[in-house]
């Protein structure tokens, strides 16, 4: 015969994690939810050892060239306006490289023959305010100069 303490202890548990199952799945899917209206799309791709980024609005495309002897860059950036919510299309076009904004928590990988969608809101600041952006993924030799801006403007 089973134990009553036994039984409601088991089904505790059981509704314990069904509860945090059914919680994260909800919270996973609204994490990776896109906006149904971003301000901006922006294509971005990784090469060996630049960041290339599109915008389909005005059909313009910039290289993005690091050079950290003066932590600037040459070419382009990633500009965007304060409080607009930007929705990247990120791609690799040789190896395996990772798109990370870190100081604001924005990271998705960038593979080759896949394109990955990413949607973050640029924070209220400055106009001239920059972010770093950094290859995360060790894609060879020049990967610690795989670097740019983000550019309020």
């Amino acid at each position: 015969m089973v134990n009553r303490l036994e039984a409601a202890w088991t089904l505790a548990v059981v509704a314990l994690l069904a509860g945090v199952a059914a919680y994260s799945t909800v919270l996973l899917y609204h994490i990776d939810a896109l906006p149904s209206d971003p301000t901006e799309y922006v294509n971005v791709t990784g090469h060996q050892w630049y960041w290339e980024f599109c915008y389909p609005a005005n059909g313009s495309c910039y290289n993005s060239m690091y050079d950290p002897t003066t932590n600037t860059v040459s070419g382009g950036a990633l500009w965007a306006t304060p409080g607009a919510e930007v929705q990247i299309n990120v791609t690799g076009a040789d190896v395996i490289h990772s798109f990370n904004i870190p100081q604001l928590g924005v990271r998705i990988d960038a593979i080759p023959g896949r394109t990955n969608h990413f949607a973050f809101t640029v924070p209220d600041v400055a106009a001239g305010t920059q972010f770093l952006i950094q290859c995360t993924e060790f894609c060879g030799t020049y990967h610690g100069t795989m670097r740019s801006f983000l550019v309020v403007t």
